[in-house]
């Protein structure tokens, strides 16, 4: 199933990044995308769903080794948290959307 889905986005995807009016493949872009968040969240649904059904009569540790994660990380799933992520993961660094290259300078120490 992951190889035809995938097959599938990357078909859409060429098929937008062909759409020659800007105006019309930003809409369709958009429309696309929704439509990808809202599977996103369907699979989210469903993988909570599974989990706490797993949790039925085990402790999270052993859910976590089911899933092969950790129990934590199982009791986050079913409680519908997502994962912590460090802030530098998910936020450009200064800069990297005007094209600057990185600041490789190291500041003088005393």
């Amino acid at each position: 199933m992951t190889e035809a889905l995938t097959s599938a986005i990357e078909s859409e995807t060429g098929r937008l990044a062909d759409i020659t009016d800007p105006v019309e493949r930003f809409h369709a872009v958009r429309e696309f995308r929704q439509t990808m968040a809202l599977g996103d969240r369907s699979g989210k649904a469903l993988e909570q769903a599974v989990v706490s059904e797993l949790k039925e009569g085990r402790p999270w540790r052993e859910v976590g080794e089911l899933l092969g994660v950790s129990g934590s990380r199982a009791e986050q799933i079913a409680k519908g948290r997502g994962p912590l992520r460090h802030a530098a993961e998910s936020t450009p660094r200064a800069g990297a959307a005007e094209g600057h290259a990185p600041d490789t300078s190291t500041p003088e120490q005393p």
